[in-house]
């Protein structure tokens, strides 16, 4: 029979060097326990050592296992929001090229239908401003100023200009004197 403490299973336990001083005495027997008791208080301790050695172990692999746990949900989350992410840009691109075709398109069907105001409003720096507010997710104030002013220029350049109203020149005056 061996030891469960770890012990090298050549030596023998308490148990069977009780058994085997049975057969002596009593006084003989009181001896005997009395001088493996010192062994047994060593085993013992060994013993408890050892499971609060394995207690700890276990706690850490616990530990470590919550540690993971929760890194893994961390990055979970991360990619969850990088994928809302992408699929926003990916909508706003496509919604900003969608924009564009159509405003192009409109522009052509009203500058053929001899509307070139219309036409330049559609095709103009309203086009650009869409599409980088769609695509690139940018509004600043300066973009908006400049677009406000190109959009006049493109209105300005569109319609015809008016011959200036002033009296009539003389037939004889205009040429030379």
């Amino acid at each position: 029979m061996t030891q469960e403490t770890g012990t090298p299973s050549s030596q023998p336990s308490g148990l069977e060097i009780a058994m085997q001083w049975a057969e002596l005495p009593a006084e003989h027997l009181q001896v005997a326990l009395s001088a493996l008791e010192p062994q047994l208080k060593r085993d013992h301790e060994l013993r408890m050592s050892q499971e609060q050695r394995d207690h700890e172990w276990r706690m850490e692999q616990e530990q470590s296992m919550r540690a993971l746990r929760l890194e893994q949900a961390r990055l979970a989350a991360e990619d969850a929001t990088a994928r809302r992410a992408h699929a926003l840009y990916l909508t706003g691109l496509i919604a900003g090229f969608v924009l564009s075709i159509g405003m192009l398109t409109g522009a052509v069907i009203v500058g053929m239908n001899d509307q070139p105001w219309l036409a330049a409003m559609l095709s103009g720096p309203s086009l650009l401003a869409l599409a980088t507010l769609f695509v690139l997710r940018r509004n600043d104030s300066a973009t908006n100023q400049s677009v406000a002013r190109a959009q006049r220029a493109a209105l300005n350049a569109a319609q015809p200009a008016a011959a200036p109203a002033g009296p009539p020149a003389e037939p004889g005056t205009a040429g030379g004197v």
